[in-house]
C-alpha cells in the first residue's frame, strides 16, 4: 500500500467530506478501496475508513461508515462487507492470490475488533456462502471459526453451505465441496459434516455423486470422514 494509515487518517481529518463523496459510478471511497488500481489496493484502509465514516455519519447512522452501503450497479445488491467477503475478483488476473485473500481476512478481523463486523452479519448477509470459493479460503476459515453454526448447525433461511457448494451451475464445485465438508467435519463431526443433510429430499452426498461424480466425491469424503460401522 502506497500510503500509511497515519497519512490516510490525516487526509480524512483535513477532508472529511472525502468519505461521503461518490465517484462517477456512485461508489463511496470505502467501496473504491475494494478495487485494485495499477496493482495497488487500499483495502487495508477499510477499517480506518469505516471507523471514521461512523464518526462522520457516512451513509447514514446505521450504515457503519459505508460498510452496509450497497455497491452501485451490483446485480445482487451486495454491500461493501459482502464484496469484501466473497469472490468478486476471483477471476481477475493477479488479484486472486493467497496473499490477496489473507489480506482481506485480516481486514475482516480488524473490523470485528472494532465491532464494525458483527457475528449476526454472517447469517444476515450469507458471508460463509459468499466466501465458499477456492480463492477465499482464509475468509471462509475466518467466518466458520467465528460462527461454526453457519455451516448448518441452526435453523436458517439459507441452504446449507455444503449444498450451496455443489449447485449444478457452480464452477469449482469439487473444491467448494471439499472446503464445506472439511469445515463441517471440523466443527460438526457428529453430523458427518452435514454430508447427509437433505435439500429437497436429496442428501449432499447424493448431490455430490451426481454433480462431481462418485469417484471424485468419494475421494474427498474418505479424506475427511473416517470409516466406521455406519459407512465404509
Amino acid at each position: 500500500d502506497k500510503h500509511t494509515e497515519e497519512q490516510v487518517k490525516a487526509i480524512i481529518e483535513l477532508f472529511p467530506e472525502s468519505l461521503s463523496q461518490e465517484d462517477e459510478k456512485g461508489r463511496l471511497l470505502i467501496q473504491r478501496a475494494l478495487y485494485v488500481v495499477k496493482g495497488r489496493s487500499s483495502a487495508t484502509f477499510i477499517p480506518l475508513m469505516a471507523k471514521e465514516g461512523c464518526r462522520l455519519g457516512v451513509g447514514g447512522e446505521e450504515n457503519r461508515g459505508g460498510l452496509l452501503s450497497v455497491i452501485p450497479a451490483d446485480v445482487d445488491g451486495d454491500n461493501t462487507i459482502q464484496c469484501l467477503s466473497g469472490d468478486w475478483f476471483a477471476g481477475e488476473k493477479g488479484l486472486a492470490s493467497d496473499e490477496y485473500d489473507r489480506k482481506r481476512a485480516q481486514v475482516l478481523e480488524k473490523l470485528r475488533d472494532l465491532n464494525l463486523l458483527k457475528k449476526a452479519d454472517i447469517e444476515e448477509y450469507g458471508l460463509v456462502h459468499d466466501a465458499l470459493h477456492p480463492k477465499c479460503k482464509s475468509r471462509f476459515n475466518f467466518f466458520t471459526s467465528w460462527d461454526p453454526a453457519a455451516l448448518g448447525g441452526r435453523d436458517s433461511r439459507r441452504v446449507e453451505p455444503i449444498h450451496h457448494a455443489i449447485r449444478s451451475k457452480r464452477k469449482d464445485k469439487e473444491e467448494r465441496f471439499e472446503m464445506a465438508l472439511k469445515a463441517g467435519m471440523k466443527y460438526f463431526p457428529e453430523r458427518l459434516g452435514f454430508l447427509f443433510c437433505k435439500q429437497e429430499g436429496i442428501s449432499a452426498c447424493k448431490k455430490a455423486f451426481d454433480e462431481i461424480g462418485v469417484d471424485k466425491a468419494m475421494k474427498i469424503i474418505r479424506k475427511y470422514v473416517p470409516p466406521s460401522d455406519d459407512h465404509p
